[in-house]
């Protein structure tokens, strides 16, 4: 199946159409679950292939957490505008920036024998002049990829710009996971905090 799986998405991050959709959750229900994931299996640096989609909700803007908790800003909107049953979905920045085919996205993880490191993400353009780095300190146990967000810069053109975000002060609102459904030498499928399913593969 998973050759099926890279079959379908290629080189990553394309359109699928719907019945291709239903291929592909098909495919990865019956990937089965795999052995545990250990820091060795989770990390390296892996490609981005695939992204689920959530419907905005416009009670839940920020995205809402597959626990139901809301810490910082968005326990604003959670408060205001919280309906019973609302599903989980996910942040519109995470949204836009997955939708965009021009741009190549992959994640590092670079555990120790504490199980316990950095989770890198990076957005870069086509021809990597361009490059933006939302950076994590991490932990896993039991699959679960634990993560806290406190750096991000952007270069550009040999030029490094500060991304003006005060993790420190975000609290819980920077943190989140990456649950680790299957993963192998070349494939992983994780699903995160707001309940989107990631798919990549290993460089």
């Amino acid at each position: 199946r998973e050759e099926q799986i890279i079959a379908l998405l290629g080189s990553g991050r394309v359109a699928l159409s719907s019945a291709d959709e239903a291929t592909l959750e098909e495919l990865v229900a019956n990937l089965g679950a795999g052995v545990a994931p250990t820091a060795e299996m989770v990390c390296g640096d892996w490609d981005l292939l695939y992204t689920s989609k959530s419907a905005f909700d416009p009670a839940n803007p920020l995205g809402r957490r597959t626990d139901g908790t809301a810490p910082g800003v968005e326990a604003v909107f959670d408060t205001l505008f919280s309906r019973d049953g609302a599903a989980a979905s996910s942040s519109p920045i995470q949204r836009f920036v997955t939708s965009l085919e021009s741009v190549e996205i992959r994640q590092v993880v670079e555990l120790d024998a504490a199980d316990e490191g950095r989770v890198d993400q990076f957005v870069e353009a086509a021809d990597g002049k361009v490059r933006f780095r939302l950076s994590a300190s991490g932990s896993l146990s039991d699959g679960r990829l634990d993560f806290a967000f406190d750096n991000a810069y952007l270069d550009a053109y040999g030029v490094r710009l500060p991304y003006p975000v005060p993790f420190k002060l975000l609290g819980d609102e920077a943190k989140g996971f990456l649950d680790t459904r299957y993963v192998s030498e070349r494939l992983r499928v994780s699903t995160g905090n707001k309940g989107t399913t990631f798919i990549l593969r290993k460089r």
